[in-house]
Formats: structure tokens, sequence, C-alpha cells
């Protein structure tokens, strides 16, 4: 199948991560986005037109792509893997647990926090410091404005309005 491939350890990750909540605090579950949607979605992102989305088209689908142990093919995420992952209850944005972020030992490299930030629509993220609570903390954009983001240990994304 042309797409994506997901090996064994990426299936059991997804299916773990499917409890997981990655998000920014102040939004909303929205259900799986209808075909329709995607299709608009995968044309407004597919720049070149040649039915794949680069990382460079697409940061945000790659980021979520990694988050979830999706592997695209050399030449990008294919129109058919975009939609399947697009249309999934598990590719939709959820909300962070009450309370995040969470004091605890986080196993995520910078590079892993940053993904899981983009991936929640936060772009032009800074470096990251890993703070003596186990939160990853830096900035970036939401929507346009300069926000605080937060990435704990649990996977939670909490932003915050930059004073």
């Amino acid at each position: 199948m042309r797409g994506f491939q997901t090996n064994v350890l990426g299936a059991a990750f997804i299916v773990t991560l499917g409890s997981a909540t990655f998000a920014q605090a102040e939004t909303m579950a929205p259900a799986a986005a209808p075909a329709g949607d995607c299709e608009a979605q995968f044309t407004a992102l597919d720049a070149d037109a040649n039915g794949y989305l680069t990382d460079a088209e697409a940061p945000r689908e790659f980021a979520r792509a990694r988050v979830d142990a999706v592997t695209p093919e050399d030449s990008g995420i294919s129109k058919a893997a975009f939609l399947e992952l697009c249309g999934s209850d598990h590719w939709t944005q959820n909300t962070a647990e009450e309370g995040a972020p969470f004091e605890g030992a986080n196993s995520f490299t910078e590079e892993q926090a940053r993904d899981r930030a983009v991936a929640w629509n936060v772009m032009d993220v800074s470096a990251l410091t890993l703070d003596e609570k186990g939160v990853w903390r830096g900035t970036g954009k939401l929507d346009g404005a300069d926000v605080s983001v937060a990435i704990d240990y649990k996977g939670n994304v909490v932003t915050t309005p930059k004073a």
C-alpha cells in the first residue's frame, strides 16, 4: 500500500496513545473530519499538486505522523494515507488533561516534545528547555499569537498567551 507504514511497535504505540492526551488547554475535541474536509485540506496543503505532502508543505501533518509512529513514504504522505489519517478519531485534536502540565520524569527528547507542540498547531517553536519539574518549555505561535508552550511527560501540550 502506498502512503505510510506502521510497524508493530508503532501500532502498539498508537493503541497506547489512544488514551493519552495531546493538545492545547483551551481546545475542544472535534470529531473526525468528514472526508470532503480532508480532501480540501489535502488539496490546500499539496502546494506542488504532486499528490504527496512533504515536510515543507505540511509540517504539522509530519509532526502528527511522527507522534503517532507513522512512517511516510520517501516521497511524502500520499493523498490516500492522508485521507485515512485525517478521517480517524485518533488524528483529531484533544484537550489537555485538567491540571497539566504535570511534574514527572520526562522521557521525550527535545525533538519529540517539539513534534507534539507542532502537531497541535503551535508553529515557530523555539528551542525547548527541560525544567527541574520534567516539563519541556519554550515559546511559539498559535493562530498567529505569541504563546508559551509546555509539554509534560504524559504528552500534554499546554499553551498560554505570552505576556
